[in-house]
């Protein structure tokens, strides 16, 4: 099992670290597709997370749709154990979304599936945050609706299928790395 480690401050308290990380991809953040993602440790050198993203905007001057929505669990292999906060990883990651984009033009509802692989390292910057940078690759599919927005309706036009394969994440994130205060001589607070 995954062991917890405990660094003590000037005071005399001590945090300790659980396996629980708290993240925000801040490109996607950018990009104005909040995002979040919660990542357990359960190893030295194994870890799940599940990644989430939503964007559901729309400019009601002519519809102007960008909704998407996005769900995706990754396991992680860490290279080596260095510490609990910081290293690289190689993950596998599959997931779905689905998805309106409208220009006021064309629209294109549908969902999607993909799987793939990913690289990132973890570095501290302080205590219990850090940042995060990684990419993923892989093989992506999906099927979708055209549509033309003629008068207040939705004219729908064909479908379609598209396949594709190479980059589908990257990430810069900041995260929480949840820890839990104890009293000098091990109580907690």
């Amino acid at each position: 099992m995954w062991a917890q480690t405990a660094s003590i401050n000037k005071t005399g308290s001590s945090s300790v670290a659980t396996p629980w990380s708290v993240k925000s991809n801040l490109v996607y953040d950018a990009l104005l597709m909040p995002s979040l993602e919660v990542e357990y440790r359960f190893s030295e050198q194994w870890s799940v997370a599940v990644e989430g993203n939503m964007a559901w905007w729309h400019n009601d001057g002519k519809h102007r749709y960008y909704q998407l929505a996005t769900i995706i669990p990754e396991a992680r292999w860490w290279f080596r154990p260095q510490g609990n906060r910081k290293g690289h990883y190689l993950g596998l990651f599959g997931g779905g979304g689905w998805y309106d984009l409208e220009n006021e033009k064309k629209g294109y509802r549908g969902e999607g599936g993909m799987v793939g692989v990913s690289y990132g390292y973890q570095f501290p910057i302080g205590r219990h945050f850090a940042f995060e940078a990684g990419i993923g690759v892989g093989f992506m599919t999906t099927k979708y609706d055209e549509y033309l927005p003629l008068d207040g309706h939705y004219v729908y036009q064909q479908t379609n299928r598209t396949n594709y394969f190479g980059p589908l994440k990257l990430k810069f994130a900041f995260v929480w790395n949840i820890g839990r205060g104890a009293e000098k001589g091990g109580n907690r607070k």
